[in-house]
């Protein structure tokens, strides 16, 4: 809670000085850009369809291993107890190996996350600059912070809706997209 609360005073603290030496401040929201510029639904895509072709293969395995445990079912009673030792063993390995591989895909699907984010972020942050200098912007802030992955508190708690450049922010990124998707 103390970051929190130091996060924000920080925040509060620095358009009071940019404030005081005459600049202008604007906000954006972030999450609401990536949610409907483009680029962001692009990004979005690949995403899910990365995810869509591990849980595919997730889903057949976690199909094979409910068939193993329904044959061990029906079949225990009449197992001989090395039989039923194998078949318990083998349905471990298979559990083993499918949390194994869901880790792994996770682990992957989180990368692939950072990336596009980074990528992201990247062409926000040249359309963020490129307006700052056109309008004069001295602190373009985001709308919210997410604080240690429990959630985003507001990082600006009140704005006039002239001083928000979502809009126009996703305007140009789109612009952008399409004449890079001209190339």
């Amino acid at each position: 809670m103390k970051k929190v609360v130091f996060a924000v005073l920080l925040v509060m603290l620095t358009a009071q000085a940019v404030f005081a030496a005459g600049g202008k401040v604007a906000f954006v929201d972030t999450q609401a850009v990536f949610d409907k510029t483009k680029m962001g639904k692009k990004y979005q895509g690949i995403l899910k369809e990365y995810y869509d072709s591990r849980k595919k293969i997730l889903d057949l395995d976690a199909d094979e291993i409910q068939k193993l445990r329904d044959d061990y079912t029906k079949q225990s009673s009449v197992l001989k107890p090395e039989a039923r030792k194998e078949k318990e063993e083998q349905i471990s390995r298979k559990i083993n190996d499918f949390d194994k591989k869901r880790s792994e895909f996770n682990n992957e699907l989180s990368k692939k996350n950072e990336d596009l984010s980074a990528e992201f972020n990247q062409g926000m942050i040249v359309i963020l600059k490129d307006m700052a200098k056109k309008e004069k912007i001295s602190l373009i802030m985001n709308k919210t912070i997410n604080i240690l992955q429990k959630g985003e508190i507001p990082a600006v708690l009140y704005g006039d809706d002239d001083l928000d450049l979502t809009e126009k922010v996703i305007a140009e990124m789109d612009k952008s997209f399409d004449a890079e998707s001209k190339k």
